[in-house]
Order: C-alpha cells, then structure tokens, then sequence
C-alpha cells in the first residue's frame, strides 16, 4: 500500500493539532492541512494557532505532507504568508486549483508564477485537476504543465474527478508516471449527482462502498506517492459520529485494498 495521507477535510470539524492525533491513533504517516480559507466550517491553521499544531506534529509519528488549496491567480505573492506557514509545518508540497483562468496560457503563466514562489520555500506544487475547475481533466493539466515549463509541478490525481470527468483509467494508465505526485481516493456511484460541488465538499463515499474503481486506480499510482484519504462524510457526521471514529472506518476499509 502507498503511504497514506488523513486530509483535513476528512474532519475538518476538529481543531487542526487534533487531525495529528488521529492519525497518529489510527497508524497513518501523513496528513495535509487548510492554510487558507478553503470550504465553510473547516478550521485552517493559521499563524496564530499553529503554535498547538508544531507541538503535536513534534510528539507525534506524522508529517504533514500537504497543504491545500491554492486557486491559481495573477499575483502568487498574495499567498506567501500561507506557502511561508506551510513550509513551517514542514509539508512536501502545496496544492493548486485552476478555476477562473481565462485559458491554458493563463493558467500556465500563474502556475508558473506560483511554482516560483513555491520553490523559494522548497516546496512542490500539485495541481489538481477537478470537475468543477477550468483545469478538469488529466490532458488539461498536461497542457497547463507543458505551457508553464515548471521542474516542481506535479498533478494531484483525485479520483472522484477521474470519474466526474468521465476519464478512462486507461488514460491515467498513459500518464508519464513521474508527473503524478498525489492521489486521493473515495467512492461513490457510477452515475454523477446533480450537484458535483455538494459532492466533492460533504458527500463522498468509503473505499468499497461504492461504485468506483478503486483497486485499479491504485494499481496505476507510482508505489512512494501518498494516497490521501478525504471523505468528510457528511451524513455520519450530523448523526453525531465523532470524527476520528469516522476517520477509523474510513482506513480500516482502504486496508482491504493493500
């Protein structure tokens, strides 16, 4: 099994220094983390309750090994505080969402741009290509790579959007294994619900629970990159299931794909 990552959107209900503690309860290696404002309710570390978070990040065997979510715009440096915080908690790599680009070009000079500032801090950019973007697919993301020329940006392969987008496996298959530095699993249906956003933010599945190809995608993914697991369940969580319980039940069901 490749080392696997908690998300914080996986329980994003609790204070971030706790996303350390259960991961570290349940045996898992990574976790990532929200710098900036990313979705309602989540609670980002900041600079001023990181200091809690570096505590338990000492104490315990976890590394963080990405933070997220950075939407590709014309200034990077509006993000510096944050990339600046991230390479503090010590991550490999921040991740990046193309959503308002105008065109490839655009979202390769922004990538770039932010790949720039992210390198100065030692850190890699993993652009991730989602269904609800600009950038959806793994070819637009090939493009955006191309166009901006960058040595530290990789993709980050979610495959709820593998599926929302109707990709083949067989095109992520054909990927240059070396352009993928993240994946992310869940489940869910074959057929996409009406609304994705609501989907992809609150109401994603456990591994086995649903219709997606989940042995065969981690097949394809190269075997040192991080799976992350982000399933916030939404629904076990309004009945008042507590967080690293339902963060429990989430990797005892990715074990039975190892």
């Amino acid at each position: 099994m490749n080392p696997l990552r908690l998300e914080q959107m996986t329980m994003f209900d609790v204070a971030p220094e706790e996303v350390v503690q259960i991961a570290a309860d349940l045996g898992v290696p990574l976790v990532s983390f929200f710098t900036v404002e990313a979705m309602q309710g989540a609670r980002p570390v900041t600079h001023d309750n990181k200091r809690p978070v570096l505590e338990r990040l000492r104490d315990a065997p976890v590394t963080v090994d990405t933070v997220e979510a950075f939407i590709l715009g014309d200034d990077a440096r509006q993000f510096e505080s944050e990339i600046a915080l991230a390479a503090e908690l010590g991550c490999r790599a921040i991740v990046a969402l193309d959503i308002m680009a105008a065109d490839d070009n655009q979202a390769a000079e922004q990538l770039a741009g932010l790949c720039g500032l992210a390198q100065s801090y030692g850190l890699m950019v993993g652009l991730e290509p989602i269904s609800m973007g600009r950038t959806r697919t793994i070819h637009d993301a090939v493009r955006v790579f191309d166009l901006a020329g960058a040595s530290n940006a990789r993709m980050t392969l979610d495959l709820l959007h593998v599926m929302r987008t109707g990709t083949p496996l067989a095109e992520v298959a054909a990927l240059d294994p070396s352009l993928i530095g993240s994946a992310q699993v869940c489940d869910g249906p074959a057929k996409a619900p009406d609304d994705l956003l609501e989907e992809a933010s609150f109401s994603r599945g456990i591994p086995g629970t649903g219709e997606f190809p989940i042995a065969e995608f981690l097949k394809l993914v190269p075997p040192a990159v991080p799976v992350g697991l982000e399933i916030p369940l939404k629904s076990h969580r309004e009945a008042g299931m507590a967080a690293a319980q339902r963060s429990r039940l989430i990797v005892e069901a990715i074990a039975k794909f190892a």
